[in-house]
């Protein structure tokens, strides 16, 4: 039995209490996974171990101990497959893999890549997982097509009349060096299974160490695989535009500088560095390519200045570039010292205004 783990330290909810992200708990096929007040608990024994939960999170922040997306994509291309079959048994589920690491396989494989579903007609996490996967076939296809790329990702039920059956371990086979790596596996397999036997909601609280990585920023795996596998995509003679509901895990934002307050919690709350500033916090900079849609600079954007752009460019696929959102006339606040936003009036940083405001009322001048 698989054992899953989750790396708050990744999680949106850690570092956001506003966050509204919550694919994990709608894409898992038990429902063991559940984000209450910004909390994450499952029940280690209940996950089936499909790794659908990290396949969905926009910065992965779940894990499997058996099964590792990136480690089986590379095996696959090494072997030179051309088959996705839950049937091998170093993948659990098709749905363990996002949509843009089937993408990344789709441009680097120099074979027409099939995803078997013939499987799930037996599987009882297909009642959810199933839908996942096409709907995730989907998406790769329309962006294949949007970026004018001759490859495509089919999907198909294809048969295998071989027999599954276990092989018993004869006493040659155990005393052999594959029958000694069978019996770690077995090994492994019981301590697995009992430490998943724990029929306990494990509750995720962050530590000390957890916030010190939430400091540091940076992208997944899953988005250094897509920006290698974009290396072997032909360039379109035309860069496309298309709408942002047809893309799940990348996107393009505007911000209105009449009502941003530069309170810098957007660039400071990105768990990829994706919005930044410089060193006296007078620009917002963007950068498309290291988004992963997770929210969370809009869920915290109090005066909703940061807002999702309504359509995606594929040149940032093609043509990367870090944009420039906002740029502030930054003063020097006779009251404190500290630099601030300047926008007109008093020489005076926001939290000084509201401080003076708040002594005037206290003295009974207002």
């Amino acid at each position: 039995m698989s054992l899953l783990s989750l790396d708050i330290a990744k999680c949106v909810h850690t570092s956001n209490k506003f966050a509204i992200c919550t694919k994990c708990e709608e894409v898992c096929p038990v429902d063991t996974i559940h984000i209450k007040d910004s909390i994450v608990s499952f029940t280690p024994s209940e996950c089936v171990g499909c790794g659908g939960c990290n396949a969905a999170c926009p910065t992965a922040a779940y894990s499997l101990d058996d099964f590792n997306a990136l480690d089986y994509l590379f095996s696959f291309l090494e072997s030179d497959k051309k088959i996705v079959t839950c049937k091998e048994e170093n993948l659990p589920c098709i749905a363990g893999l996002s949509s843009e690491e089937l993408l990344s396989l789709t441009l680097i494989s120099s074979n027409t890549i099939t995803l078997d579903i013939g499987p799930c007609g037996e599987c009882t996490i297909a009642a959810k997982n199933l839908a996942i996967i096409q709907q995730r076939a989907e998406e790769v296809n329309f962006l294949l097509e949007a970026m004018v790329q001759s490859k495509t990702l089919k999907v198909e039920s294809l048969q295998n009349n071989e027999s599954q059956e276990k092989k018993e371990l004869s006493r040659r086979e155990l005393l052999s060096k594959d029958g000694a790596e069978t019996l770690l596996n077995i090994k492994q397999q019981f301590v697995n299974e009992v430490e998943a036997s724990d029929t306990n909601v494990k509750i995720h609280s962050a530590t000390t160490a957890d916030i010190a990585k939430i400091k540091q920023k940076s992208i997944s795996d899953r988005r250094s695989f897509l920006m290698m596998a974009m290396k072997y995509a032909n360039v379109p003679e035309t860069l496309h535009t298309i709408d942002i509901n047809d893309i799940s895990f990348i996107s393009q934002k505007d911000l209105d500088i009449t009502t941003c307050t530069n309170c810098q919690m957007c660039y400071r709350i990105c768990p990829t560095g994706t919005l930044s500033s410089d060193s006296k916090n007078a620009v917002i900079n963007f950068n498309p390519l290291s988004c992963v849609q997770c929210h969370s600079c809009h869920d915290v954007c109090e005066p909703n200045s940061l807002t999702l752009r309504k359509t995606f460019s594929l040149a940032s696929f093609f043509e990367p570039k870090i944009e420039t959102l906002a740029r502030f006339d930054i003063k020097r606040c006779d009251e404190c010292g500290n630099f601030f936003a300047y926008k007109g009036g008093e020489m005076m940083c926001k939290r000084c205004v509201i401080e003076e405001e708040e002594a005037k009322e206290l003295w009974g001048l207002v």
